[in-house]
């Protein structure tokens, strides 16, 4: 069999392997060395720098809001949201008794807590039935102690729900200066499971290398198709996520 695709290979013109792959025949085609089509990709500047919002709206907030939908069932009660409550209203609805903002500084007039969540000791002991930090970890540099912190607030059998960015490309705005981190998910099960018992972990990445080119190229989400964003490589890890319950 090895000698039949050897014979293609050197018989068959490259345009062919294209075309198959593009119609979706053969999905293996790997463009032989200095035959690669670089298009519009062929660039040393992206096409956004704002994370694709001025194209539709990121990439990365497909999984993140997937995410959140698939676990809104916890987010209920008492929930703590950094920076707003967006994604507690819109995934909590009804369920969410009392809602909390916990903000860096004065600034949002919504905040109920102000400060850093590695240091805010201020936060009530065993409050809160569900703690939303998304995309918030690799904006503290002792996220270790963030991370003990919401141990700490949640109650007994409440859920701290987790995104943090794998591979990105670094904001230019008001976080450039203290964008510290990128994780994987062997680094977030490992400081995880320092904290929670490994068993009250539930740990997923997503990305594959088509998602994390367009994302860090700023593409927006309509770009790419729901069968580009569903395929699942662990070895492009654009979103982590996590799942961690406080034991009862």
């Amino acid at each position: 069999m090895s000698s039949i695709k050897l014979f293609i290979k050197k018989n068959i013109p490259s345009i062919l392997f294209q075309f198959f792959h593009k119609i979706g025949v053969y999905k293996n085609y790997v463009p032989y060395p200095g035959k690669i089509r670089k298009g519009d990709f062929f660039r040393t500047t992206p096409f956004s720098t704002n994370f694709g919002y001025d194209r539709g709206g990121p990439v990365d907030r497909y999984y993140i809001e997937n995410f959140l939908q698939s676990e809104s069932g916890t987010i209920k009660g008492r929930v703590l949201e950094i920076g707003d409550n967006d994604y507690t209203i819109r995934f909590g609805g009804s369920r969410v008794v009392h809602s909390d903002i916990l903000h860096i500084d004065s600034s949002n007039t919504r905040a109920t807590f102000i400060g850093d969540l590695s240091t805010s000791t201020h936060l009530p002991k065993n409050s809160f039935d569900c703690i939303i930090l998304t995309q918030t970890l690799h904006l503290i540099y002792q996220y270790t102690q963030a991370l003990e912190n919401c141990y700490r607030i949640l109650k007994p059998g409440g859920t701290l729900l987790i995104t943090v960015p794998g591979i990105s490309h670094i904001d230019q705005g008001e976080w450039k200066n203290i964008w510290l981190w990128s994780f994987t998910e062997s680094s977030i099960t490992r400081m995880l499971s320092e904290i929670f018992p490994r068993q009250n972990l539930t740990i997923n990445t997503y990305g594959n290398v088509l998602v994390a080119a367009a994302f860090l190229y700023g593409m927006g989400l309509p770009e790419l198709s729901k069968g580009n964003m569903d395929h699942h490589d662990p070895h492009y890890q654009v979103i982590i996520t996590a799942k961690a319950v406080k034991p009862i």
